[in-house]
C-alpha cells in the first residue's frame, strides 16, 4: 500500500497532467485518511479554486495554513482566494503573513498593495480617515511610486488636519507626476493652513507653469500674495484669476479685495462693477461695492450699496457690520448702533463688530462697557489691530497709561500701515515731554474744509503731507481747515479746530490736487472732508512752498532740542551729509521697498572727498547699520541727545530737513523732510530701474516710487 507522500506525488502527477478528476479523487482519500493534512489542503483548494469552486477551496486553504502556519506559500494562496470571495482584508492579512515569513516575496507585495489601497479608500468613503491614512502609508511602504496612494493619503492626512504630513505627501505625489496640478494645488493650501505663506507660493508657482490659465491658482496665489503684504502682486494674480474664468463672479469679489489692500479703491470699483453686470443680485457684489465706494468716501453710495446687499441676504452680519461701521464714520451714531447689535446677533465671533461696539461706548463714556468689547474682540481674535488700539484707547482713558501704551506698541508691530497707533502713542508721550498741546481754536465761521481721518491714515511724514496740501488749501480758498489731534498740535504748536458736524466726504483721487488746490473741487458751500495720501506728484504744491515750510516750524521744548542737535552736528563739521534707512516697518510688502546700503556707500564715495570738512549724519531705525557706513564715522541721533519721547524720530526728520546733502529713502519721511529743507544742495532718492541713487527734486515728482 502507498505511503501518503507517495499517494500525494502520484495524485499532484495528475494535478499537473491536467487529470482534475483522477487528483480531486485521490487528494479525497488522502485527507480521508489524514484529516487536515497541509499539503494535501493545499492542492486540494487550489485544485477547487481552479476549477471554479472557490467558495469550498477556502475551507481546505485555511486547513492547510492551520496545519502548517510557517508556509509563505499557503498564505499567498489563501489570500488570492479571499480576494477573489471579495474578502480583500482578510486577503491582504493573508499576504501580510507572507511577507512576515519570507519578506522578500514579490508576488506578495505585488498582490498586497493593491488591496490595501482598496481597503484605504473604502476606510477614506466611510469617513474613518486615520484608518484609511494608515492603510495609504502601508502602500507606499510597498510601492513608493504609486501616485494614487500617495495623493490620497495627503487629502486624508489633511482632512485630519496634520498639514505637514498632508504638504509631504502632496509633494511626493507631485514628485510623481509633475502634472498633476492638483497635488500642487493641495501642496500649497497646507503650507498656507500653516501659516508658511511663503512655501505655499513655491508650491504654486509649478501648477501655474503647467497650466496659466488655471483660474483657482491665480485666486489661491492672490490670497498668499496679500498674506505677505505682496499688494502689487496680489492684485496682478487675483486679475489673472479673473481672466482666466471672466464670469466666475466669486473671483471678482476676491480681486476687489486684493485691490482694496493694495489701496486701489477706483480699480477695486471697476471690478465690482463689472461683476455686477454679470450678476446683478449677488449680495457679496453688492457688499464688496458698499466696502469700495466707501473706500473712497462716497458714503452715501456706499450705504445703497450696502443696503441693497441686506437685502438680498437679510440679517447677513457681514452687510450689517459694514453699514454699522459706515454709519459710525458719517456721524450716525444712534443708527450704527442698532446696526452694530443686529450684526453681533447673527453673528456674535465677528472680532470687528465688538470693536465698533467699543468705540461707540467709549464716545459715550462708558469706559467698562467698551472694555468688555475690547475683551471679546481680542479673545475671539487674539493680536486684532482695531481691538488692541481698542483696548489702549480704554487703558488711557483710564489713567493707565502704561498698559496703554504697551496695547499701542502692539498694534503698532501688528498694523505697521494703521498710522492710529502711531499717533496715540505719540501723542501720550508728548504731552508729559513737552506738556500739552495748544487749545483748538473756536471755529471762525468760515467755509469749512476737514481732513478727519488725519493721524489714522499714515505715519509722520504722511500725516505732513496730508495736513500740509489741505491747510494750503483751505488759505488759498477762504476756508477753515478742521483736524482731529494729531502729533503737528505738540510739535509744530497747530491750533485748528476739531472737526464739526460731518461733512460730504472728497478724496483726492476723485479730483485731483490742482483742483484741491485751485478750489474747482470745493464748490459744496457747506465744504467737504477731504482724504488721502498725498505722495503723488508735489509740482502742484511747488508755489507754496514757503507757506508748506512755515507750517512745520518746531516750537518751545521741541524748538530747543531742534536747535541744540543742530548745532551739536554742525560743531563736527562744515558739510552735513544726511542718509535716511528705513527698515523696522518697511520691507513687508513691494510698495515700500528697502534699497540696498551699497547704494548709499557707492554714492558717498564719488562724494565725500569733494566736500569742505564733510560729517555724515545716519538717520535709521536700525542703528546696527552704522557699522556698513564705519569709515564715515556716521553720527546717530542718540549721539546728539536723548530722544524726545513719543517722537523718538523727531531728531531724524529734523536733520534731513537741514542737512546740505540728503540721500532719502523710498519714504514719505525723508522726502518730506528733504521738501522742508529750505538750504538743501543735493537730493538724491533710490532708483530700482537702475539700481542706484539719483538726483532728485522733492517739489518736482513723486513722493514715492513705484
Amino acid at each position: 500500500m502507498a505511503t501518503v507522500s507517495e499517494a500525494l506525488s502520484i495524485a499532484l502527477d495528475h494535478h499537473i497532467a491536467g487529470r482534475v478528476a483522477e487528483a480531486e479523487a485521490l487528494y479525497g482519500r488522502i485527507l480521508e485518511a489524514v484529516p487536515g493534512h497541509p499539503d494535501a489542503s493545499h492542492l486540494m483548494g487550489l485544485l477547487l479554486a481552479q476549477t471554479g469552486r472557490v467558495a469550498a477551496a477556502l475551507d481546505h486553504l485555511d486547513a492547510a495554513v492551520a496545519g502548517d502556519p510557517a508556509s509563505p506559500t499557503y498564505h499567498l494562496n489563501l489570500g488570492k482566494v479571499q480576494n477573489a470571495l471579495g474578502r480583500t482584508a482578510d486577503a491582504a492579512a493573508s499576504w501580510l503573513a507572507t511577507l512576515r515569513l519570507q519578506p522578500d516575496h514579490g508576488e506578495a507585495a505585488e498582490r498586497l498593495a493593491p488591496a490595501l489601497r482598496l481597503l484605504a479608500e473604502t476606510a477614506f468613503d466611510s469617513g474613518a480617515l486615520a484608518s484609511a491614512t494608515a492603510l495609504y502609508e502601508r502602500v507606499l511602504a510597498l510601492d513608493p511610486q504609486n501616485l494614487s496612494a500617495a495623493f490620497d493619503a495627503a487629502m486624508a492626512v489633511k482632512t485630519l488636519g496634520r498639514l505637514h504630513e498632508a504638504a509631504r505627501l502632496a509633494r511626493r505625489a507631485a514628485r510623481l507626476d509633475p502634472t498633476l496640478l492638483r497635488a500642487r494645488m493641495a501642496e500649497a493650501e497646507a503650507w498656507q493652513a500653516l501659516g508658511q505663506t511663503e512655501r505655499a507660493v513655491a508650491a504654486l508657482r509649478p501648477a501655474l507653469a503647467l497650466d496659466p490659465a488655471h483660474g483657482g491658482c491665480w485666486a489661491s496665489l492672490c490670497l498668499l500674495h496679500n498674506d505677505l503684504g505682496q499688494r502689487g502682486a496680489a492684485v496682478v494674480a487675483g486679475r489673472r484669476a479673473a481672466l482666466a474664468t471672466p464670469t466666475d463672479t466669486g473671483l471678482l469679489v476676491r480681486l476687489a479685495a486684493a485691490q482694496q489692500i493694495a489701496e486701489k479703491p477706483r480699480p477695486a470699483l471697476a471690478t465690482v462693477r463689472r461683476g455686477l453686470s454679470l450678476d446683478p443680485a449677488s449680495a457679496a457684489l453688492h457688499l464688496a461695492l458698499g466696502a469700495a465706494l466707501d473706500a473712497v468716501h462716497a458714503l452715501e453710495a456706499a450705504g445703497r450699496a450696502l443696503d441693497r446687499a441686506g437685502r438680498l441676504r437679510p440679517g447677513d452680519a457681514a452687510a450689517l457690520a459694514e453699514l454699522s461701521r459706515l454709519c459710525e464714520r458719517a456721524g450716525l451714531a444712534e443708527r450704527a448702533a442698532a446696526l452694530l447689535q443686529r450684526a453681533l446677533a447673527a453673528r456674535p465671533d465677528d472680532g470687528d463688530s465688538w470693536v465698533a461696539h467699543g468705540r461707540a461706548a467709549l464716545r459715550r463714556g462708558d469706559a467698562a462697557r467698551a472694555s468688555r468689547c475690547a475683551h471679546w474682540a481680542l479673545r475671539l481674535a487674539p493680536g486684532l489691530p482695531t481691538g488692541l488700539l481698542l483696548a489702549g484707547a480704554v487703558r488711557e482713558a483710564q489713567g493707565a497709561d502704561r498698559e496703554a501704551l504697551d496695547l499701542y506698541d502692539r498694534a503698532i508691530a501688528a498694523a505697521p500701515g494703521i498710522g492710529t497707533g502711531f499717533s496715540r502713542r505719540a501723542m501720550l508721550l508728548l504731552r508729559r515731554a513737552v506738556g500739552d498741546a495748544p487749545l483748538p481754536r473756536r471755529a471762525s465761521g468760515k467755509r469749512r474744509l476737514s481732513v478727519s481721518t488725519l493721524g489714522n491714515a499714515g505715519r509722520f511724514g504722511n500725516q505732513l503731507l496730508q495736513y500740509g496740501y489741505l491747510r494750503v488749501c483751505a488759505e488759498r480758498n477762504g476756508m477753515e481747515l478742521e483736524t482731529p489731534e494729531w502729533i503737528g498740535r505738540h510739535l509744530y504748536g497747530l491750533d485748528d479746530p476739531l472737526p464739526g458736524p460731518p461733512l460730504p466726504s472728497l478724496h483726492e483721487e476723485d479730483c485731483g490736487v490742482p483742483a484741491l488746490l485751485d478750489g474747482r473741487a470745493l464748490s459744496g458751500a457747506g465744504g467737504h472732508d477731504v482724504a488721502g495720501y498725498f505722495c503723488g506728484e508735489t509740482t502742484s504744491l511747488a508755489p507754496y512752498r514757503a507757506r508748506f515750510r512755515a507750517l512745520f516750524t518746531p516750537v518751545g521744548a521741541v524748538a530747543e532740542r531742534a536747535a541744540a542737535a543742530l548745532d551739536g552736528l554742525r560743531a563736527r563739521g562744515r558739510t552735513l551729509v544726511a542718509i535716511h534707512l528705513r527698515r523696522g516697518d518697511f520691507g513687508r510688502n513691494d510698495r515700500f521697498w528697502i534699497a540696498p546700503e551699497g547704494w548709499y556707500l557707492d554714492w558717498l564715495a564719488d562724494l565725500w572727498t569733494t566736500l569742505d570738512r564733510p560729517v555724515l549724519y545716519l538717520a535709521t531705525d536700525a542703528p546696527e547699520l552704522a557699522d556698513r557706513f564705519a569709515r564715515y564715522r556716521p553720527v546717530l541721533a542718540g549721539d546728539l541727545g536723548a530722544p524726545l519721547p513719543g517722537a523718538e524720530f523727531f531728531t531724524d526728520h529734523w536733520i534731513l530737513s537741514r542737512a546740505d546733502h540728503v540721500a532719502v529713502s523710498n519714504s514719505s519721511f525723508s522726502v518730506t523732510a528733504a521738501m522742508l529743507n529750505p538750504t538743501l544742495r543735493a537730493a538724491l532718492r533710490p532708483d530700482r530701474k537702475t539700481a542706484r541713487l539719483v538726483p532728485f527734486d522733492p517739489w518736482n515728482g513723486p513722493v514715492l516710487l513705484p
